[in-house]
């Protein structure tokens, strides 16, 4: 999967119905740049909501900061923006960097439990959600375009779109994960995409991802149970194989669909090696 790809997302899931995603089902929370924890229906139902999902490391999303900004400042006043940094190898400093480099004036929040984005079915940043003043999404995409800025202006009328536009991959299914009670097993948690796009944003962390998949492939050959779950975000199933050819992954890789093993086990960071013994968690590991 190459960085042009990036932009337009083209990924394999994303299956959202306004209905089923309206936001008024459990109390879903954000991390403000307070540290309080904000309940992100005590925005919905007044007036419209822009949720907007991006990272501090993800080129597209400071590409789009310019715009982001300048939406704002035209339509702050009507519709209620949220711009959610999605929490994953990034932290407090960085973000406020990127406030202060783009002088951006909305409200910045973290999903530090990661249940936002798992509510709205996010798969890749950046991610516009627009909301209407009914609780109904009614507008999804990547890119900072025309038909944004048109739903935009339309919801700064009276609150409400006629029309949704939606995206319609549909999502695949997560490969459960299985640890047994005797023996010794090995999860690494990664992205099939971390050694290379961080490597300009985060050297470090891209160093580290190779070095961890190169620790996992050593540790297959000493015949220990060994499975790699890479995030969905940004990934296919053509990623995955690019992924596990070139670095010669013989243990199985899949993508985790929903992100449910990453949130189970807190994993807000890639990589990391989580090892269980008799079916208990021995040892959690990020540096190799």
């Amino acid at each position: 999967m190459k960085y042009k790809f990036f932009p337009l997302m083209l990924l394999t899931g994303l299956l959202l119905v306004s209905q089923r995603i309206s936001a008024n089902t459990a109390p879903l929370v954000l991390e403000n740049e307070a540290g309080q924890i904000v309940k992100l229906g005590s925005y919905l139902g007044k007036k419209p909501v822009y949720l907007k999902f991006w990272a501090t490391w993800c080129k597209p999303c400071m590409e789009q900061m310019p715009h982001f900004q300048h939406a704002y400042e035209q339509y702050g006043d009507k519709i209620q923006f949220v711009a959610i940094n999605i929490d994953l190898n990034d932290d407090a400093h960085a973000v406020a960097k990127v406030k202060e480099r783009f002088s951006l004036s909305m409200p910045l929040f973290t999903d530090h439990t990661g249940q936002v984005a798992k509510h709205y079915e996010f798969m890749g940043t950046p991610f516009h959600v627009l909301i209407d003043s009914d609780k109904k999404v009614i507008f999804q995409g990547h890119e900072a375009d025309k038909p944004l800025d048109n739903t935009l202006r339309l919801l700064s009328h009276n609150g409400k779109v006629e029309k949704a536009r939606l995206l319609s991959e549909k999502q695949g299914q997560a490969t459960p994960l299985t640890i047994p009670k005797k023996g010794k097993k090995a999860v690494l948690f990664t992205a099939t995409w971390c050694d290379w796009y961080l490597a300009d944003t985060r050297p470090a962390m891209a160093k580290q991802c190779v070095l961890a998949q190169q620790h996992v492939n050593k540790l297959t050959e000493q015949g220990i149970d060994v499975e790699v779950k890479v995030s969905q975000l940004w990934t296919d199933q053509s990623a995955v194989q690019e992924y596990a050819d070139k670095f010669s992954a013989s243990m199985p890789v899949s993508i985790d669909y929903g992100n449910d093993l990453f949130l189970e086990n807190g994993i807000n960071s890639v990589p990391t090696l989580l090892i269980y013994n008799d079916g208990k968690l021995a040892t959690t590991q990020a540096k190799f």
